[in-house]
């Protein structure tokens, strides 16, 4: 008999219910708004506020611990989560969604939800498989077109399929044998691998085998010949976002 699976939209509803990501970035951006108006626009799609140059050069100094914080706050238990879930190392998760929309302040991401730049192009499974099929155009450097999701998590969850993708699971030390069977069921289900048992069907909840640290999954997507659209990103300054990251949840206290 075959499971009928409902629509992933309602499927996730559960997980955003206790994952919920809050606003702390968008309450520092609000701030910065009433003190230097010039540097923050609002997206009318979203009614969210975004920096125009989400580069540190055109903020005050001040306003980036604040800001590293702030989606420290937001974002960090829901990489933890997913962390534990698919074997990653969450600072890996983190440290590159924080340098991929500048701490979460980009356009991209509180106009699409898009936080690690998923594009439609060579991701054709995020719709064909789990439903994410909008789109929004943006120049990056040349016009393209962008996965559009729901929030942070569903952004993550497929940002996890991105890294677990056959070219870039080749290069992890084990070739991804530890979830490459959870990724390929999933990509079937369109469900997270813990729900499976809901529809009566047999899979685990937790996989228990060690997790990918953060070396070995930077090593994956880093000067991957796949991955060359960040000119300045490599190998070196993606371990220094790790080492941001770090100083931000010791800042936080979590």
């Amino acid at each position: 008999m075959k499971h009928k699976i409902l629509p992933i939209f309602i499927l996730l509803c559960a997980n955003v219910i206790t994952l919920a990501q809050t606003d702390h970035v968008q309450t520092v951006l609000q701030k910065l708004a009433k003190t230097q108006p010039e540097l923050v626009a609002e997206i009318p799609e979203t009614g969210r506020l975004y920096l125009i140059t989400p580069r540190e050069h055109a903020v005050p100094a001040a306003f980036i611990p604040q800001l590293q914080d702030a989606f420290y706050k937001d974002v960090a238990d829901v990489c933890k989560y997913y962390g534990e879930k698919y074997l990653a190392d969450w600072r890996a998760l983190l440290s590159k969604t924080a340098r991929e929309t500048f701490w979460g302040a980009s356009y991209l991401c509180n106009r699409a939800y898009n936080y690690f730049g998923i594009r439609v192009a060579n991701k054709p499974w995020a719709c064909a498989s789990f439903f994410f099929c909008d789109a929004v155009v943006r120049n990056d450097p040349e016009p393209s077109a962008f996965v559009v999701f729901e929030g942070f998590e569903s952004s993550l969850w497929m940002f996890i399929h991105t890294i677990y993708s056959p070219h870039f699971l080749e290069r992890l030390p084990d070739a991804g044998a530890r979830v490459v069977e959870v990724i390929r069921r999933e990509r079937e289900m369109s469900i997270p691998y813990w729900e499976f048992a809901d529809y009566d069907i047999p899979f685990t909840r937790q996989l228990s085998a060690p997790s990918y640290n953060y070396e070995e999954l930077i090593y994956t997507w880093s000067e991957h010949p796949i991955n060359n659209l960040c000119l300045n990103c490599d190998r070196a300054t993606d371990r220094l976002w790790i080492g941001k990251i770090e100083r931000a949840g010791q800042r936080v206290g979590r």
